[in-house]
């Protein structure tokens, strides 16, 4: 290689590696930025109040302020009388369900409203027009929270996309003694594993046509309507491992208008109901054929359902 083939080479490396340095210095603003923020709350907070962990904000409101896309908020122990608009992106942690409890100051609204890629986790919510609501086309989840005593529905979820990027996640959750609902769902993708839904004065769960659900691991008991409703047309819902017990109507009340769509029920104990195990009701005139969309797998066992397990098909027009 001459000596000028050699010195292009040389100038040509350091032109690479100082183009690769400006653009890391360009960059280190923007990954400095995307970092986890936390902000502490304490509903014993007095004097100096900035977020930390040594000076946390008196109220959840406060912290959700000073929050932005990549923020956690953490509570401390405590009763926290206010109503939480939570910013998209931001992220709730109560120290326990036991110990954390937000109620509505304002009972004709939602104690909290979730915005797009928002989570909630280990709080207690009560005493709102509905504990929960989660916005039109917003991904959330909501873990291991205790959702009660709210005038409505325990969680409501606004229409959105049916796409896993949009999906609500509901898990290991008690929701119980709500005035409707326990979870009403308008057309969403939804994963709903490990929660007790319990004692509310409407039917524990009640989804619009059009949802996609993967339902596993839940204890549907003791409400005042049927333990789950849901509508065939359209609709893609997967069930396994499920009890539905002791509610006032059905275990399962399916609803169809005359649009195929598909159930699964899979490996579920229903029992005790008032009414049937599984009642199927037909909404319009269309062919039976239809109901060929529901699967009630032999692993579903039935007893003790007061009309019996599996309703012929029954028209109400």
């Amino acid at each position: 290689m001459s000596k000028t083939v050699a010195y292009l080479s040389q100038i040509r490396k350091k032109e690479i590696v100082g183009a690769l340095l400006l653009v890391m210095l360009i960059s280190a603003p923007f990954l400095s930025f995307a970092k986890t923020k936390k902000i502490y709350v304490d509903d014993n907070a007095s004097s100096t109040q900035d977020g930390s962990a040594d000076h946390p904000y008196k109220t959840i409101k406060e912290a959700m302020k000073h929050s932005n896309k990549s923020t956690e908020i953490h509570i401390l122990p405590g009763k926290y009388k206010e109503n939480v608009d939570m910013k998209e992106g931001v992220e709730i942690y109560g120290d326990s369900e036991k110990t954390v409890t937000i109620e509505a100051s304002n009972d004709n609204k939602a104690v909290i409203e979730m915005d797009n890629d928002t989570k909630i986790n280990k709080v207690t919510v009560k005493g709102g027009k509905y504990g929960i609501e989660i916005d039109k086309n917003s991904k959330a989840s909501i873990i291991k929270c205790v959702i009660k005593d709210n005038e409505k529905d325990g969680i409501r979820i606004k229409e959105g996309d049916v796409k896993k990027s949009k999906r609500v996640s509901i898990s290991e959750n008690t929701i119980k003694n709500n005035g409707r609902t326990g979870i009403y769902s308008e057309k969403r993708d939804l994963s709903i594993i490990d929660n007790e839904i319990s004692k509310n004065n409407g039917d524990g769960i009640d989804l619009s046509a059009g949802t996609t659900m993967w339902f596993h691991d839940n204890n549907v008991k003791n409400n005042q309507g049927s333990g789950m409703k849901i509508v065939l047309d359209n609709s893609n819902i997967w069930t396994k491992n499920n009890t539905y017990r002791n509610n006032n109507r059905e275990g399962i009340e399916i609803n169809a208008y005359g649009k195929s769509g598909r159930v699964d029920i899979n490996k579920s104990r229903i029992h005790g109901n008032s009414r049937y195990g599984i009642a199927r009701i037909k909404r319009a005139a269309f062919s039976s054929s239809l109901w060929n969309d529901l699967t009630v797998q032999k692993s579903t066992s039935f007893w003790d359902n007061a009309k019996g397990s599996i309703s012929q098909i029954i028209p109400i027009f």
